[in-house]
C-alpha cells in the first residue's frame, strides 16, 4: 500500500480533499488506483491506496510527451 498525506488548510481546500476522497472510494475500478482506506490524523487526511510502481502521477505526467491524439486515445479509454 502507499499513503497520501494530505494537508487540509483552509475550508475550501478542505472540501476539494474530501471530494477527491468521496471520488475515490466511490470509483473502484481496474485501470485506477483505488483508495482502500483513509485517517483523519490531526490537521492532514491520509489515504491509503494501492501502491503502484513508478513513482507520483505528477512524476509521471511531468517527464511525459503525449501528443493530441493520443491524449484523446487514453482519455476515451
Amino acid at each position: 500500500v502507499a499513503i497520501k498525506k494530505i494537508n487540509l488548510h483552509g475550508l475550501r481546500e478542505k472540501e476539494l480533499k474530501v471530494n477527491e476522497l468521496m471520488v475515490l472510494k466511490m470509483n473502484q475500478n481496474p485501470n485506477l488506483v483505488n483508495c482502500l482506506d483513509s485517517y483523519l490524523v490531526g490537521k492532514q487526511l491520509w489515504l491509503v491506496m494501492e501502491y503502484m510502481d513508478g513513482g507520483t502521477l505528477s512524476d509521471v505526467i511531468s517527464k511525459t510527451y503525449l501528443c493530441e491524439d493520443e491524449m484523446a486515445a487514453i482519455s476515451r479509454e
